[in-house]
């Protein structure tokens, strides 16, 4: 019998040590938590390697992805949980982990200082894949984020999986890319400056509509873009991930900064219940079994 039920979530949460945090050389060994569905603990799931494991997902047949931007590596585990040979990709920091819905595993460069490599990918941020290797890719547009070199963090998908929807962390931009054209589409949402609130995590619910981290709250559009709700998060600071549950009811709202994850009323945005890793700085992706 598979050790994953239905319900179980997975935390990419990262082993580091947060008596001291550094961002700029922030790793340890890569974890992922699995939990049942009402946060208690079930175990873990380990890499194997240091760096700091940022998206995760889950695969319609129901293997585990996870991607590592400052190892360079994408891992998988199987559905029982065993770790899967390499994926032999291009040298990248990549970072975020998706699937369109057509179950396509597609894959984001988290972040790309100085010129892009003298390789056959370029300066493509976002690619496709296909039997593990790089079917297509494309070279979307970015705002740099909060640091002016974040790529593409946080992943999508709209109209059925003809659009992307992105952005890079603590930007001002949630961007929208037609895959089948290669196209750049008019921005989804762009924050003011003057506006305290910055993009850090998109992702598309069921039925279309989109919900976005915006680092303090977690703020629910319409398909076309009109701002719905907004619900505030307490502390003010960190919220970074928003990620449908497959109950299709609720949505994992997580605080990088402080180790919070919740999980919130689609309809209301309250809170049905909350957990502390106990580790500040490390939780990232989250993905439950359907």
């Amino acid at each position: 019998m598979s050790r994953f039920e239905t319900g179980d979530i997975l935390l990419a949460a990262t082993d580091v040590d947060d008596s001291n945090i550094d961002l700029r050389n922030h790793k340890g060994p890569g974890r992922i938590l699995h939990l049942a569905a009402d946060f208690s603990p079930k175990g873990e799931l380990r890499t194997g390697a240091i760096g700091l494991l940022v998206g995760l997902a889950i695969a319609p047949d129901r293997t585990i992805w996870t991607a590592d931007p400052t190892g360079r590596a994408v891992f998988c585990f199987d559905a029982d949980g065993a770790l899967l040979p390499s994926l032999e990709l291009p040298a990248r920091p990549w970072g975020t982990v998706g699937f369109s819905p057509d179950g396509c595993p597609y894959l984001g460069v988290h972040t790309q200082r100085g010129p892009a490599p003298e390789d056959a990918l370029g300066g493509d941020k976002l690619v496709r894949l296909q039997g593990g290797v790089i079917a297509e890719s494309w070279a979307v547009e970015t705002d740099g984020g909060h640091t002016g070199w974040h790529g593409l963090t946080s992943l999508g998908f709209l109209d059925e999986g003809r659009t992307a929807i992105y952005l890079s962390e603590g930007g001002r931009r949630v961007l929208r890319h037609d895959l089948a054209g290669h196209e750049q589409l008019e921005d989804f949402l762009c924050f003011a400056e003057t506006d305290a609130r910055r993009a850090y995590g998109v992702t598309v619910l069921g039925d279309g509509r989109v919900l976005v981290a915006t680092g303090r709250s977690a703020m629910l559009f319409s398909a076309a873009g009109a701002a719905l709700a907004e619900w505030p998060a307490v502390p003010e600071k960190g919220w970074t991930r928003v990620t449908p549950s497959h109950d299709g009811e609720t949505f994992f709202f997580n605080n990088f900064l402080g180790g919070l994850i919740e999980r919130r009323r689609i309809t209301d945005g309250s809170i049905v219940a909350a957990h502390d890793i106990a580790r500040k700085c490390s939780l990232c992706g989250v993905a439950d079994f359907g």
